[in-house]
């Protein structure tokens, strides 16, 4: 694949410090030997007056810039819609979506142009496949789903502009098999191919940064559940209990740390050291998906480490430990279960985010979910 020009286009950008599927996925391709452009959208002066991570960019913005081989590119609009749903007043915005989708964005229509293989994510992104379509009438197009845009509360135009644009689409790829029906109708082949690991980042973890005692430790933002800690710093004192990277908590309690986020290789000595992992999600419609999906789950599977879970993310993972969210006897017998276990071997698929990479660029030698 030496040479395949390949354009990444998300909301998140590569320069943060906050790493997801996304940063690895475009580690990967550029080691394959691939020229990797990393495009960010859903940004403007709003911005600046949000929790957006990418703030410390807004100088960078509009101009190419290079890091690690990654070409990266960060579109700030004069004003952009909001990736979010807005109850009642979600109408009010459609016709800013539609003026983001026509603004100019030279940069991005060119990248589209030049490129051999284009992934866009669910999300904000995916309310530009097509006008990115229209720049790029012969690059393939891949729209690969991390999340189902009615589980992260996306507004309602992006879902309705994808299924406009559905005859843009070359092939969907889901990170969970449970998301497959939700595209029946999109007339285009539908895969299975589940987030990796960087594996490479694993090998030689540093010494555990924990002093003494039990560690639980969770990382991430993603429908996060701040009561689960209510419940369980509470009932397990002697536990400590370590987030990095998560919304803050309410309550305050002496073993509990927040740490803010941090660089990603930097996390993996909490989570290597720890006594169990948390994945506290909240309850979404249809977010049974992340037995599949869950990142961090996937993460703590690598490491050998007991997981604590809501019961609709445990799948068939016998070292997971399912809670039911809200419920505080639940959550106590499920750290009490992974607390008192060891990590059982069972087969893993697990996949190096290489792997993940080579499989984008040979879907054509998959078994699709849903055939076009």
């Amino acid at each position: 694949m030496t040479g395949q020009k390949i354009l990444l286009i998300s909301r998140h950008d590569y320069r943060t410090g906050w790493r997801a599927g996304r940063h690895f996925l475009a580690d990967a391709f550029r080691d394959l030997g691939a020229a990797v452009q990393f495009f960010s959208v859903g940004f403007s002066a709003l911005s600046m007056v949000s929790d957006d991570h990418r703030k410390n960019l807004f100088g960078r913005a509009n101009a190419w810039q290079t890091v690690d081989g990654i070409d990266c590119y960060l579109w700030r609009s004069p004003v952009h819609p909001f990736g979010r749903g807005l109850g009642k007043f979600e109408g009010l915005t459609d016709t800013l979506f539609r003026w983001w989708i026509r603004s100019a964005c030279k940069a991005l229509d060119d990248a589209a142009r030049d490129a051999d293989l284009i992934v866009v994510e669910s999300g904000i992104s995916a309310a530009l496949i097509g006008r990115i379509r229209r720049s790029a009438p012969n690059s393939k197009i891949i729209y690969f789903v991390a999340d189902l845009l009615e589980t992260i509360g996306a507004h309602t135009f992006i879902s309705k502009q994808l299924y406009r644009d559905r005859q843009a689409i070359d092939s969907i790829v889901v990170v969970a098999r449970a998301m497959a029906p939700h595209f029946q109708d999109f007339g285009c082949p539908v895969y299975f191919v589940p987030h990796g690991v960087s594996k490479a980042d694993f090998d030689g973890i540093s010494a555990s940064p924990y002093e003494t005692g039990r560690n639980v430790a969770t990382v991430g933002s993603m429908l996060f559940d701040a009561s689960f800690f209510d419940v369980a710093a509470d009932a397990f004192p002697d536990v400590h209990f370590h987030l990095i990277g998560t919304p803050g908590i309410e309550g305050t309690f002496n073993n509990v740390t927040e740490y803010g986020r941090m660089p990603f290789r930097d996390t993996l000595p909490y989570l290597k050291h720890a006594n169990a992992g948390v994945a506290p999600y909240r309850q979404r419609a249809d977010a049974a998906y992340l037995a599949d999906s869950s990142l961090k789950l996937m993460q703590y599977e690598y490491l050998r480490l007991p997981a604590i879970c809501p019961v609709f993310a445990v799948g068939n993972k016998i070292n997971r430990h399912g809670y039911e969210p809200g419920d505080p006897d639940s959550i106590v017998s499920a750290m009490t279960a992974a607390l008192g276990s060891t990590f059982t071997d069972e087969a893993s698929g697990v996949l190096d985010w290489k792997d993940v990479a080579n499989h984008l660029l040979c879907l054509d030698q998959d078994q699709p979910l849903i055939k076009s």
